[in-house]
């Protein structure tokens, strides 16, 4: 028999996504699955599609659990949605991004094959809202693969959640009491370094979603203001730091804590020259030169931006 996938989903004020979104689900080639869907405090229509489609899932035998919750964010609303999950896997789509209809089937046709691995990767298309071909989202493994410290560092990884599947049981060991960090800093580094750091992933070079680049989505508000973008970069910070300090043994502890704070601290260092901030591109240099991790771009955006001269 076919093993129970999971699908796990919040939207906040999403309903003009839902539809394509509901209609990706119900048009997988794998038909043993479950969705877990958390209304994060909607206050458009979300509520009312979702029961709509509630019915219609129920119809073809697929367990829908509807949950309302206060708008709390992603974080706080996959923890509302994970004590339901009953699958033997699981996936996050996003609400206003859309599956593959071989999503499923290849994903969970690689885990069964693969039974030491617990987190599998695919592949996504990115388009815009009109449907125009942005690119392919990949990793690229290097010689020497490390996603731990990839993740860490934002450097070849993809956030688009869709792209993922998660063995159930192993995410229980991670978190036995299904509950992630509610900052609204990112779940996806929640899901995904525990997993990366004890346990074994895979790729699935395949394109198994769509991720669908809104310009109204709430990771793209207030991009070119710079409170906005600090205050999201300190959470961030703050976030890996901590997930660091639960994570990693003593071995890599000290490794992995200078490894974040270097690499805020050259974004911090390249936002203050986009707004040609002073103050904030001296207190960059000055904790870079503190931790011995100052390098030549570092120099470049510091001068650049004491000579009020913007960079690229």
């Amino acid at each position: 028999m076919e093993p129970l996938v999971s699908i796990i989903t919040p939207a906040f004020n999403a309903s003009k996504y839902l539809v394509p979104f509901f209609e990706s689900v119900l048009d997988q080639e794998y038909s043993n699955y479950e969705l877990i869907f958390i209304n994060d405090g909607s206050t458009d229509d979300t509520e009312e599609i979702a029961l709509q489609y509630k019915k219609i899932f129920e119809e073809k035998g697929h367990r829908f659990v509807y949950l309302v919750k206060e708008n709390g964010g992603q974080a706080a609303a996959l923890n509302t949605g994970f004590p339901y999950m009953k699958g033997k896997y699981f996936i996050w789509p996003d609400s206003d991004d859309t599956l593959c209809s071989d999503n499923l089937s290849v994903k969970v046709d690689f885990m069964e094959k693969n039974p030491s691995i617990d987190l599998g990767i695919a592949w996504a298309i990115h388009v815009d809202e009109s449907g125009n071909d942005l690119g392919v989202l990949k990793r690229i493994p290097a010689e020497n693969d490390n996603l731990f410290r990839d993740l860490l560092v934002s450097n070849n990884v993809q956030f688009c959640p869709g792209i993922y599947i998660i063995r159930t049981s192993t995410f229980k060991k991670c978190y036995p009491e299904l509950h992630i960090d509610e900052s609204r800093a990112g779940q996806n580094y929640q899901l995904l370094l525990p997993m990366a750091y004890k346990y074994r992933y895979g790729y699935i070079n395949r394109v198994l979603y769509t991720y669908i680049l809104h310009s109204a989505s709430h990771s793209n508000f207030k991009l070119h203001d710079e409170q906005a973008q600090m205050e999201r970069f300190e959470r961030q910070e703050h976030l890996l730091l901590r997930l660091v300090e639960h994570i990693c043994g003593q071995d890599d502890k000290v490794e992995m804590i200078a490894l974040v704070r270097r690499h805020f601290q050259g974004i911090y260092l390249r936002i203050a020259n986009e707004h040609i901030d002073r103050r904030k591109a001296a207190a960059s240099m000055y904790s870079l030169c503190r931790m011995h991790q100052v390098n030549c771009k570092d120099i470049i955006y510091a001068f650049a931006t004491f000579a009020g001269i913007k960079l690229k």
